[in-house]
C-alpha cells in the first residue's frame, strides 16, 4: 500500500483559487471541509437542501477564498443539470468535486430488520446522486485545471467492513461508491482524477456523539487529498494515507 504524500498546509498542490464545488455542505463533514477550503483560498461553491444552513455558513467562513450556497436536492432528477448550469455560469469550468452528501437511514443490527425501501433509498442518495452528478459535470470538469471528483465514501463500506454487523444498508451503498470510484477513474483516466475519501468515524449527526473522530480531523484529510498530484487516481484515503478499498 502506497502512502500519501505529508499532509499540512505545506504539502502538495496550492488550492489558492481552486474552483471547487461541495455537495452535502451545511452540515459536518461538508461544512468542516467548506470551512478549511475557503480559509485555504478555494473558491467554492456548497450545496444542501437546507437553505437556513447554508446561509448561515456563508455569515460564519471567513479567508481568502470565496463561498457562495445554492440550495439543491440531490435526489431530484433536475439538480444535477442545475448545478451543472450554476458551475458554468460562475467559473466555465469545475476544478474539484468534492461529492460528500450521503445518508445513514437505518442503524439495525440486521438486514433484514430494516423498514422496507431502506437500501433503495439509501442507494439513491449515496450512489445514484454522485453518479447522475458526475455525468452532468464532465463538461466543466474537462474544462477544469487538473479537475478532481472525490467520492465521500467510508470504512463501513470496504471490504473488511463489509464483514461488520449492522448498518447494512449503508455499507452496501458505500461499497458500491468505491466501485463507482474505480470505474470512473478507470474511465476518466488522464481527464480526471477520481478517488474515494474515508472520513473516519466522526461526530455527526450521521455518525453520532459518540464516535472519537472530528469533522476537523475529516476536513484536513480531505484537503491532504485534494493536494494530490493529478495522477493520483482510483484511490481511497484516509487521514492523508492511502488505506485498501
Amino acid at each position: 500500500m502506497t502512502q500519501a504524500s505529508p499532509a499540512g498546509p505545506a504539502a502538495g498542490r496550492d488550492l489558492t483559487g481552486r474552483r471547487v464545488l461541495v455537495t452535502g455542505a451545511s452540515r459536518g463533514v461538508g461544512r468542516a471541509v467548506v470551512g478549511a477550503l475557503v480559509a485555504a483560498g478555494a473558491d467554492v461553491l456548497g450545496t444542501a437542501r437546507d437553505a437556513g444552513r447554508l446561509d448561515a455558513l456563508a455569515a460564519e467562513v471567513t479567508g481568502p477564498g470565496r463561498f457562495e450556497p445554492l440550495v439543491a436536492d440531490l435526489t431530484d432528477p433536475a439538480a444535477p443539470a442545475v448545478l451543472a448550469e450554476a458551475v458554468a455560469r460562475r467559473w466555465g469550468g469545475l476544478d474539484v468535486l468534492l461529492s460528500n452528501a450521503g445518508v445513514m437511514l437505518a442503524r439495525d443490527e440486521r438486514f433484514e430488520d430494516e423498514p422496507a425501501g431502506t437500501l433503495e433509498d439509501t442507494l439513491a442518495v449515496n450512489l445514484v446522486a454522485p453518479h447522475r452528478l458526475v455525468l452532468a459535470l464532465l463538461p466543466c470538469l474537462r474544462a477544469g485545471r487538473e479537475p478532481q471528483v472525490v467520492h465521500v465514501s467510508s470504512g463501513a463500506g470496504t471490504r473488511d467492513g463489509m464483514g461488520e454487523p449492522g448498518i447494512g444498508s449503508y455499507r452496501v451503498s458505500k461499497y458500491a461508491l468505491n466501485g463507482l470510484v474505480l470505474m470512473q477513474a478507470a474511465q476518466l483516466r488522464g481527464e480526471v482524477a477520481v478517488n474515494a475519501l474515508d472520513p473516519g468515524w466522526v461526530r455527526t449527526d450521521l455518525g453520532g456523539q459518540s464516535a472519537p473522530g472530528t469533522v476537523e480531523e475529516s476536513a484536513a484529510g480531505a484537503l491532504a487529498l485534494l493536494r494530490e498530484p493529478a495522477t493520483v487516481t482510483g484511490r481511497i484515503f484516509k487521514d492523508g494515507e492511502e488505506i485498501s478499498f
